[in-house]
């Protein structure tokens, strides 16, 4: 493996156990060819994932059930998709004009049981009503596997088939509004995993409200910042770095330089006020920092 191929991959592992460690447990992500240490630790994590999908369901099985994850694609003769059920997009992280028209070929991964004559594995799975392992990949480039039926429609005389993929998973039981049928109805991927997604939206809500109330000043070391928000700091920095891609020194610092852009162009303060009201130390690392960001000096800026 070259160096480049091997820092790849690297990070491919290290983007894959940050979604482990956020919850995920629903993918896992595809072998390479390649008979190496890095391939040995994939192997590892995805059977770990297997293991800990089952695991933390298992932990109150009184209000766990096995279900069914079902996604469905409608397909014309070509076996373009034309439609398909609504939870298609979160599961596999497409959007709808990525989806429409797109050979289903396209979606499928390497392991999918499927002859290099798709045509005639489809045929043959459509008379002897067989089913097929499949797997689908997701944007980021993990693996969501499942059993598929093909089905051949005619509709207007016109011929399209319908595929339709199931996956086992876990869900608890809704503890409330057990009486409304949307209640029972099976939520991707899980109840669980919702309530784990319900604490990271709250602590990226908490992190970003931190960020915003101290534009005026500098922050503080993250380890104070994780006692402050009741974090670890692997966390904060894990966290904030998926949801806005950056640190979040560096993300308070370009909402700093924002909130003075917006007093320049729209306020008649003095730029050593506006420097002051955007937490910057001197007017002199105000200027400079300013016009680093936006290739103009403030002055520049209010003038134009």
């Amino acid at each position: 493996m070259t160096t480049d191929d091997y820092k790849t991959r690297v990070q491919e592992i290290l983007d894959f156990i940050t979604e482990i460690a956020l919850g995920t447990y629903t993918y896992t992500l595809p072998l390479r060819n390649q008979k190496d240490e890095l391939e040995q630790i994939v192997v590892s994590l995805n059977t770990m994932v297997e293991e800990i999908d089952t695991a933390v369901h298992q932990i109150n099985h009184e209000k766990s059930k096995e279900v069914f994850e079902n996604i469905v694609f409608n397909l014309d003769r070509n076996f373009h998709i034309t439609s398909y059920s609504d939870n298609v997009e979160e599961i596999l992280d497409y959007t709808n004009n990525e989806l429409l028209n797109m050979p289903v070929r396209l979606l499928i991964g390497n392991n999918t049981e499927l002859p290099d004559d798709l045509y005639q594995l489809l045929k043959h799975a459509i008379e002897e009503n067989l089913s097929f392992k499949v797997e689908f990949k997701h944007r980021s480039g993990y693996i969501w596997r499942g059993i598929g039926y093909l089905h051949g429609m005619i509709a207007k005389g016109k011929k399209s088939y319908t595929l339709s993929v199931f996956k086992a998973a876990y869900q608890n039981h809704k503890l409330n509004n057990t009486g409304n049928s949307k209640s029972r109805s099976a939520k991707y991927p899980s109840q669980y995993r919702s309530l784990l997604l319900h604490d990271q939206r709250e602590l990226v809500r908490k992190l970003h409200q931190y960020v915003m109330e101290r534009l005026d000043r500098t922050l503080p070391k993250i380890s104070v910042i994780g006692i402050e928000v009741g974090c670890s700091v692997s966390k904060i920095k894990t966290i904030f770095k998926r949801a806005y891609g950056d640190t979040i020194y560096a993300y308070h610092r370009r909402k700093r330089l924002e909130k003075a852009y917006t007093l320049i162009k729209n306020t008649s303060l003095p730029f050593s006020e506006i420097s002051e009201e955007c937490g910057f130390l001197s007017l002199a690392h105000f200027s400079r920092s300013f016009k680093k960001t936006y290739g103009i000096t403030p002055t520049q800026t209010r003038n134009s």
